[in-house]
């Protein structure tokens, strides 16, 4: 067995170039990988304008700090750029509104009082600048905005967006076919299933995932493959035809664990087989070269719902979002105390243990979720993230500071809020 961190260097040394780039609309870029340099179309602002509804001024003009300035009119957001302010005098100004020329500074309507319909009382001595937004400080027309690999989140769009990216250059997406194997599992829908049977959950669980990653990823389900060698053929042949295939069940040591030797047998070249963690050590991984010279990389995942989960999370997630063009980035790991009241034992293997955290003065604590291990997915709802208990002997006692692998980081500070506790 192979370690975790050998692992994921064995998947970040064969990601494959970026692919192509594709040109798509603006609306359908999030959560794609930015594929060339977007660079300012002008600059932004691309005006002196005022950030506050207030009164356009020569800061000289304000020097008392109670200067009574007559009212030339009134600037709007939307209007063209030329009103010219006299001294003496000011102009009314809204959020986002060009600046007169020869004001310099904005004193914010809170300050003043209206003396009368042509005058207007500023209770401030602005300072030069205040409350202007100068032409270019955001960016320079020419600047590069975004760069090759950004991964295109809410806030990337609105740049793009503002800088009149549409379309947007991004690498193309990957095809993946998702295929759970084990003759137990009958269909998500139809009738309850009989003694032996269980529901299969795996497939619309890796669905959700790599949905998780991008929405827009083409995910191909041919069925449950059954364990025998026609039927598992059969859906690897259209497997091996997408980019990344994932497979379910059938890669540990069980008299119908198939799938290593079908694979083999269709030349794949296995580069990971075992690593040293719980859940999730029957891992497998890949590669097969298609007809068209292509790779097909290949992760055989154990059936088990929670060490499907966890081994997509660390090794298929920043594998499948480094094919997109993004960086190899291994899920977000930070520190926390151990809460709850119970010792955690320590076994030979890498254990991943769902928890849920809580932010606090004293630092953020991880409490242990009661679940039954890797075939209890309701277990884990709730999860922020899986600490990580390095291999040794001896228990690691309630305060102990300890490594967290934070699940959808982005997300974090609403998750495990409500989880039970151990």
């Amino acid at each position: 067995m192979i370690t975790r961190d050998e692992a994921l260097q064995i998947l970040r040394a064969v990601v494959p170039p970026p692919p192509p780039v594709r040109q798509v609309p603006l609306a359908q870029s999030l959560h794609r990988v930015l594929g060339a340099t977007v660079h300012a179309e002008c600059d932004l602002p691309p005006f002196e304008k005022s950030s506050m509804d207030g009164w356009a001024v020569r800061a000289e003009d304000t020097a008392s700090g109670n200067a009574l300035l007559r009212v030339q009119g009134r600037i709007l957001a939307g209007d063209a750029p030329g009103a010219v302010l006299h001294p003496g005098c000011t102009w009314k100004i809204m959020t986002g509104a060009p600046m007169p020329q020869g004001a310099d500074a904005v004193v914010m309507v809170e300050r003043s009082s209206m003396q009368g319909v042509e005058q207007v009382l500023l209770q401030e001595a602005a300072a030069a600048g205040q409350n202007v937004c100068h032409q270019g400080e955001d960016l320079r027309s020419g600047e590069a905005v975004l760069q090759p690999g950004t991964w295109i989140d809410a806030c990337s769009l609105g740049v793009l967006a503002s800088v009149g990216a549409d379309p947007v250059p991004v690498y193309r997406l990957p095809s993946v076919a998702v295929i759970p194997t084990g003759d137990e599992l009958v269909s998500t829908h139809g009738p309850t299933p009989m003694p032996g049977q269980i529901r299969e959950s795996n497939g619309a669980l890796l669905e959700a995932q790599l949905r998780s990653c991008c929405s827009a990823l083409t995910v191909v389900r041919p069925g449950i493959a059954r364990d025998d060698e026609a039927a598992l053929l059969r859906h690897l042949d259209v497997g091996l035809g997408h980019d990344i295939l994932l497979l379910s069940g059938g890669v540990s040591m069980g008299d119908a664990d198939l799938v290593p030797l079908l694979l083999r047998q269709r030349g794949m070249e296995v580069l990971i087989e075992k690593v040293a963690i719980k859940p999730g050590k029957p891992l497998l991984f890949g590669r097969v070269r298609r007809d068209d010279g292509g790779w097909c990389h290949v992760f055989g995942l154990p059936g088990n719902p929670v060490s499907t989960f966890v081994t997509f999370e660390i090794f298929v997630r920043p594998f499948l979002l480094a094919w997109m063009g993004a960086a190899f980035a291994p899920g977000r790991v930070l520190q926390a105390r151990l809460g709850g009241t119970r010792a955690l034992k320590r076994i030979p293997r890498l254990q991943h243990v769902p928890c849920s955290l809580q932010d606090s003065d004293l630092g953020l604590t991880a409490t242990p979720l009661p679940w039954h291990g890797s075939a209890d997915l309701r277990g884990i709802l709730g999860a922020a993230g899986f600490l990580l208990i390095d291999s040794g002997t001896g228990a690691l006692d309630p305060g102990a500071m300890l490594p967290v692998h934070l699940l959808d980081a982005a997300s974090f500070a609403g998750r495990g809020r409500a989880s039970r506790e151990a």
